[in-house]
């Protein structure tokens, strides 16, 4: 029975046979809002009714009014007045609801949909109860619910690692998780277009890291998250993200992270282990670039590499600030080599320790490692050391390495044979390659530096049919 008096109440205090009530909250997260076409009914002259068509549509908020209690708001209503709240209310913003519709949760179906709460009640706004709405909060309360900002939906101990999500591989994918990470990176704002629409959407990535990985991508597709991660600072914004989705990014061939309707994620989040990722933020090592790792291609079977990747795409993934100095992976690429220095000045070969295949500079006449027995007594060998481009039609890959026996099967000949040859068959065996269309199988390797520097390793190359490079190249 309606009373006509409004009391205030608390998330924890909310049964379903509430009416008359205001709830003074913070908002910890907000959808994006979704508009569609709905049927009005109205009445006419006579006793029948008729029926329009009207813009509509529904955005939902949680709510938090303690460090225990959240719940789930919808809004439905016409197109304009949901435009109104969307610009109107954000995450950070207290409030109160005035006058909701109360039901229960288990009966929601938007509840799979929707950030988990603790509240076993649903709240709702909409049209048929003209009364119920939103407003900004003037009360003394603000300042106590602002603070509620810090405090995480989920405990720290309930996070998984990174590695862990990475290590999964796509078994894992469209799963929901916790993670509590710092930003390392943002990028700028992208957009694509929806096939399913036609519309263009926009987007961002972040490079997240925690103590256990230091780069995967998560990609936000909230507009109002897309503005505030303008004042994100790498190395310093820590994230505790419940419910973020695994996906696996296409462009990137790898695991990723992404932004679900039942993501909230809290800024800074008070909890003690933020410190110690900060730290470890602050002192991730910094090494020189070791030009031996991207010799050692024997770890890799060249008939396990199935990937397909453009030249941009393996660009974008060996940016600094997404991979670790330990990470590698592995892509087929088709492409045109566009460099090919066979009778130039440019470096052929090289060689190296017999004993423990260290490198050695072209002054060196023994092995550098003093427990080496090639130190003393020197034993070196002569191998293929190539340094080509490859380019695509999205871009070139600069100083990809050819070495030792993928050398031998391109140019169909060892090195003796090799520096046996004048310059004029040197220069007629680069002609036979040189701008051909080939099938690139390369293990990019990165390791961080004051610059940082990819290694593009050649692990097998081979001449391709033109038609099947053309057929793959359109996938893209």
């Amino acid at each position: 029975m309606t009373t006509g008096v409004i009391v205030a109440k608390r998330i924890a205090q909310i049964s379903d046979d509430n009416r008359e009530f205001v709830l003074a909250a913070v908002i910890i997260a907000k959808s994006d809002p979704r508009f569609f076409t709905g049927t009005v009914r109205s009445a006419s002259n006579g006793s029948s009714d008729r029926t329009s068509l009207v813009a509509r549509g529904v955005l939902t908020l949680t709510l938090r009014d303690s460090e225990k209690d959240t719940i789930n708001c919808t809004i439905w209503a016409k197109a304009d007045v949901i435009t109104h709240y969307d610009h109107s209310f954000d995450v950070g913003d207290v409030v109160d609801v005035q006058k909701p519709q109360v039901s229960s949760a288990v009966s929601c179906r938007s509840e799979q949909y929707s950030p988990t709460v603790s509240s076993l009640y649903w709240l709702t706004i909409n049209e048929q109860s003209p009364s119920s709405q939103i407003v900004h909060h003037e009360g003394k309360q603000q300042p106590e619910l602002k603070l509620l900002l810090k405090v995480p939906p989920v405990r720290p101990e309930e996070t998984i690692p990174l590695a862990d999500i990475v290590a999964s591989g796509t078994s894992c994918r469209g799963e929901t998780f916790n993670v509590l990470v710092v930003v390392r990176a943002v990028r700028p704002r992208k957009e694509i277009r929806i096939n399913r629409t036609n519309e263009m959407k926009s987007f961002r990535e972040v490079v997240v890291m925690d103590q256990s990985h230091t780069g995967v991508v998560m990609k936000f597709w909230s507009e109002s998250l897309i503005k505030k991660i303008d004042a994100w600072v790498p190395l310093t914004t820590v994230l505790l993200i419940a419910d973020v989705r695994i996906d696996f990014n296409e462009y990137y061939k790898t695991v990723g992270l992404t932004m679900d309707r039942k993501t909230i994620i809290t800024q800074d989040p008070n909890v003690p282990q933020v410190q110690n990722l900060l730290r470890h933020a602050k002192n991730i090592p910094i090494q020189d670039v070791d030009i031996v790792c991207s010799l050692s291609s024997g770890t890799v079977d060249p008939a396990t590499i199935s990937t397909v990747m453009t030249v941009q795409q393996i660009l974008d993934r060996t940016e600094g600030d997404l991979v670790s100095e330990e990470d590698q992976f592995t892509a087929l690429c088709y492409a045109v080599i566009t460099r090919l220095d066979l009778d130039g000045s440019s470096k052929t070969v090289s060689q190296r320790c017999v004993h423990c295949r260290t490198l050695l500079r072209s002054q060196e006449q023994s092995c550098s490692k003093l427990d080496c027995m090639g130190h003393k007594t020197p034993v070196l060998e002569q191998f293929f050391d190539l340094s080509v481009d490859l380019t695509d039609h999205t871009g070139t890959l600069q100083g990809c390495r050819m070495i030792g026996a993928t050398v031998e099967t391109v140019l169909r000949c060892d090195v003796k044979t090799f520096l046996a040859k004048t310059d004029t068959q040197k220069t007629e065996l680069k002609w036979m390659y040189l701008l051909d269309r080939c099938t690139v199988r390369l293990v990019v390797k990165r390791r961080s530096a004051v610059r940082f520097q990819n290694l593009f390793t050649i692990v097998a190359c081979a001449l391709a049919d033109p038609t099947e490079v053309e057929a793959k190249l359109k996938v893209y």
